[in-house]
């Protein structure tokens, strides 16, 4: 074999190391989140060595910023929801849309939910490679919760009254989706079917409307 060749077999070597750290790492962090998925689950189910992290990341905050940029990514490719599609809706249905679009994960289980659940888990333990990545790339997730927010809001309302009503409506799904597997279990014993979802969907749709019809 060439010099070449040899390169090109070690290029091919690394890259496919590199992805499936990078896959490994995304279905970690959305089960654990970022504080709790650690290097040592991450290689293992990547089969890969510690030092790859390192190699090819500089470190576990590299890795988790190389998730967060596939997962801005996807969640682009895969809109399910665009601002034109609410603004063309009326507010409440706009507000139910939403809803059900983040709720999906109770009932999926594709990559776009682990991207999902991710930011979840952000939701109440955010981490500072986290905060430094949405300084830059805000997630597509709150965007959408400033929009139907606003369908509500008189025109004049103040920009933090705006912030909080966003942050509020964004956090409504995310507690579900991140501790759907705790909430399933005794005492709660929810059970998350596509009529349960929709059930969901009209009482967290109740609750906002009360909300945001009376800021």
């Amino acid at each position: 074999m060439s010099n070449l060749d040899q390169a090109r077999v070690a290029s091919r070597s690394a890259e496919t190391t590199r992805v499936a750290l990078i896959k490994a790492a995304t279905s970690v962090f959305a089960e654990y989140g970022y504080d709790g998925g650690s290097v040592r689950l991450i290689t293992q189910r990547a089969m890969a060595n510690q030092a790859a992290v390192n190699y090819h990341f500089g470190g576990k905050d590299g890795l988790y910023r190389e998730v967060l940029i596939a997962a801005t990514k996807a969640l682009e490719q895969n809109s399910f929801l665009c601002p034109e599609e609410l603004d063309a809706r009326s507010p409440e249905e706009a507000l139910r849309l939403y809803l059900r679009q983040f709720l999906l994960p109770l009932v999926k289980r594709d990559r776009v939910s682990m991207y999902l659940r991710i930011f979840a888990w952000e939701s109440v333990r955010p981490s500072e490679a986290f905060n430094a990545f949405i300084v830059a790339s805000p997630p597509r997730i709150f965007h959408l919760a400033e929009r139907v927010v606003k369908r509500f809001l008189p025109e004049e309302a103040p920009a933090e009254t705006v912030t909080f009503a966003t942050l509020w409506l964004a956090h409504q799904p995310m507690f579900f989706v991140r501790d759907a597997e705790r909430l399933a279990r005794a005492p709660f014993a929810l059970k998350f079917d596509e009529s349960s979802l929709e059930r969901l969907v009209d009482t967290l749709a109740s609750f906002s409307l009360r909300g945001l019809g009376n800021p």
